[in-house]
């Protein structure tokens, strides 16, 4: 194993922010020392990984896409 590992890849997408929210992100990168692009994603983070009926939500979705899974592969296996 690696001492360093591969940086985390990031995916381009393009939204839009309210004006005063645009600039506090600005203000908050300028304050920390960093991009508004790295300001954005950790607060993305912390919003959403902290958001339990979000991450209750995500479960679900995960168990029945496995559940689906599971099922398409048994119809196949009987053919």
């Amino acid at each position: 194993m690696s001492i360093i590992n591969k940086p985390p890849q990031h995916v381009k997408r393009e939204y839009e922010l309210e004006e005063p929210v645009a600039l506090a992100v600005e203000k908050y990168a300028t304050f920390v020392d960093s991009t508004p692009d790295h300001v954005v994603n950790s607060a993305l983070e912390i919003l959403l990984w902290k958001d339990k009926h979000f991450m209750d939500w995500r479960r679900q979705q995960q168990v029945a896409a496995r559940k689906d899974t599971n099922t398409a592969h048994r119809a196949t296996d009987r053919q």
